[in-house]
């Protein structure tokens, strides 16, 4: 199970953009996953690229982690990149 040890996430008028880090609290050695997220103008909105180029599967642990924390960010909070939920419409 990850632990999500960073979230940043920058905005302007248009587009928005970011990164997570995760941790492996029972491999505490290891280097943290670094998750890339860059806007998208269609759904699910964004488009998420891993550091690792081993881990850009969409069902690495990481990748996955960080897709569940945008969508609900996207849905249930896009006042936290100064959006509305009218920005991002549901599919």
């Amino acid at each position: 199970m990850l632990q999500l040890l960073s979230l940043t996430l920058a905005y302007d008028d248009t587009r928005f953009f970011g990164s997570f880090m995760f941790t492996d609290p029972s491999r505490p050695d290891d280097k943290p996953a670094v998750v890339l997220i860059d806007h998208a103008d269609k759904p699910p909105w964004f488009r998420l690229t891993n550091v690792d180029p081993d881990s850009q599967y969409p069902t690495a642990p990481a990748m996955v982690e960080a897709d569940r924390i945008m969508r609900f960010l996207l849905r249930y909070t896009p006042d936290r990149i100064g959006r509305t939920t009218l920005d991002f419409p549901q599919s």
